[in-house]
């Protein structure tokens, strides 16, 4: 196996979307491309990563592997990548092998494999009719006024636009996002949505979205919110469990 990706710094951009949420996890890597699906370590998210062969230089993958990694660790070394430079991909003696290649100059790091459970084989069958686009850089700040107030933040969806709802002990923020202004890009809903979320997993979540791309949310009433942006080739589908309100 075989893999070269012209910007190291890409792959580096990539990995973040993963390793906000996730400790370790097994990578599928195809004649398709890379997948990973895997849950936090409380169950309460999941994150389905892929990102197909047309985003390297180079994709020689000759059968299918699942190879198990400590993902803080694959980050950290990946960030001591620089623009300019290409990253190499492969495995030497039971170690995945990333190399850093630029003219005459060359950086070899080796990180060893893990054994793994299989893990999340699935994402979750949930039909969602409701969608809102939005750019991350107006999710980011939608969550910084969030945590002033509470841990926990409440989003509902109609047909006129998206509205934010946050009440804690230091009191409560209402936002509200008519269909057709600057900061909402589309909606559709056929009816009212309405679910509250934990917050920090959420700033996890955005974490790694440049701020001038769209996000998009799927929202149903107390169901698993489904999240989803691309970064550098890359697509992250996140699910985040719901906080059912006690009556």
């Amino acid at each position: 196996m075989k893999i070269v990706i012209a910007e190291a710094t890409s792959l580096r951009d990539a990995i973040e979307v993963v390793v906000n949420l996730v400790e370790e996890g097994t990578f599928e890597i195809s004649e398709e491309g890379i997948k990973l699906k895997a849950m936090d370590p409380s169950q309460i998210s999941m994150v389905s990563f892929s990102m197909p062969k047309d985003v390297f230089s180079i994709y020689e993958v000759s059968e299918p592997r699942k190879v198990g990694v400590d993902i803080d660790r694959l980050s950290k070394v990946l960030s001591r990548g620089t623009r300019g430079e290409s990253a190499e991909l492969s495995f030497e003696d039971n170690r995945l092998s990333i190399k850093f290649l630029k003219e005459k100059r060359s950086r070899h790091f080796k990180i060893p494999l893990l054994e793994l459970s299989a893990g999340v084989e699935k994402e979750p069958k949930i039909e969602y009719k409701q969608e809102v686009v939005m750019s991350s850089e107006t999710m980011k700040e939608i969550l910084k006024d969030a945590k002033l107030i509470s841990s926990h933040i409440t989003f509902s969806l109609n047909s006129k636009g998206f509205f934010v709802h946050v009440k804690g002990d230091n009191g409560e923020i209402d936002e509200e996002f008519g269909v057709g202004t600057e900061e909402i890009k589309e909606v559709k809903a056929t009816s009212d949505s309405r679910a509250t979320f934990p917050l920090q997993y959420l700033e996890d979540i955005v974490k790694a979205s440049k701020s001038s791309i769209d996000i998009t949310l799927h929202l149903e009433t107390d169901r698993p919110l489904k999240l989803s942006y691309n970064v550098e080739g890359a697509q992250a589908v996140y699910y985040l469990a719901p906080r059912i309100e006690s009556i």
